[in-house]
């Protein structure tokens, strides 16, 4: 058994203990977590805790800086490229909001016989807001094409920051299997299929890429199916620092669908 600040091992005759260094106490922990017992110098996992320390200090210390760690890993690239998606799709729905506002404005407008002043106003904050919109759609296409390169040839760099995001980030969409992948986006359709035995969706989020919305409906499963292993693929590569092989799965990818299509 362990406890944060070391690890004992008791046999019948032998009485171990383990005590973490203080410059390596916070790796150690983020490792134990994460089921890696291999920073014990223990050949097995028989493992006792010892007394509590009456020093709070080191506790508090370490607590801190596993937290910094944790926090430091949340705010990666991925965190960032998702927060600017969430700031494009933000943005998308209120300059549809205020465009509705502002047919209302040119109603009244046109009824007046003159230009109303709250609406020209308007309609220059709807051109500011669109010209941000451009420049963070500009910022995903960069950080996708940083992050995710294989990914973002594949499907594009918005489709691709839509994928990280419904799975919580590069390295859990990496471990994903492809048919988990397929359904990303469309988890109340799939949990009604799971609940009430509502027809299974076939697609989520990849439904937007041209090879499956443009399909005939009755072949959409077959190339979703197709393009959610490719997908799985690409993130893999792209999460473990690989090579950029894009263009030969984008390339395998047409002509899956090319036959699925005859």
């Amino acid at each position: 058994m362990i406890k944060w600040y070391g690890a004992f091992k008791i046999e019948e005759n032998t009485k171990e203990k383990y005590i973490f260094p203080d410059e390596q106490r916070a790796d150690i922990i983020v490792k134990i977590r994460e089921g890696d017992y291999s920073v014990l110098p223990f050949d097995d996992e028989n493992i006792v805790f010892e007394g509590e320390l009456k020093d709070r200090s080191t506790l508090i210390s370490t607590a801190i800086e596993v937290a910094k760690r944790e926090m430091k890993e949340k705010l990666g690239d991925d965190y960032i490229l998702i927060e600017n998606l969430n700031t494009y799709d933000d943005l998308i729905s209120t300059i549809n909001l205020l465009n509705e506002r502002l047919l209302e404005w040119d109603r009244i407008a046109e009824i007046k016989g003159k230009d109303m002043r709250s609406g020209e106003m308007l309609k220059k904050e709807i051109e500011t807001l669109e010209k941000l919109k451009e420049d963070i759609a500009d910022e995903i296409d960069d950080l996708s094409n940083v992050l995710c390169p294989n990914l973002a040839f594949l499907v594009g760099p918005i489709i691709a920051a839509r994928l990280i995001a419904s799975a919580g980030g590069l390295r859990r969409l990496a471990n994903l299997p492809a048919s988990t992948i397929q359904v990303l986006g469309a988890e109340e359709a799939f949990f009604r299929h799971l609940k009430s035995g509502a027809k299974c969706p076939k697609h989520g989020i990849i439904f937007r890429v041209p090879w499956v919305r443009n399909s005939p409906k009755k072949l959409r499963g077959k190339i979703a199916r197709a393009l959610a292993a490719k997908i799985a693929i690409a993130a893999k590569i792209d999460y473990y620092k690989g090579d950029f092989i894009g263009d030969k799965l984008k390339e395998e990818m047409e002509k899956r669908v090319e036959e699925i299509r005859k």
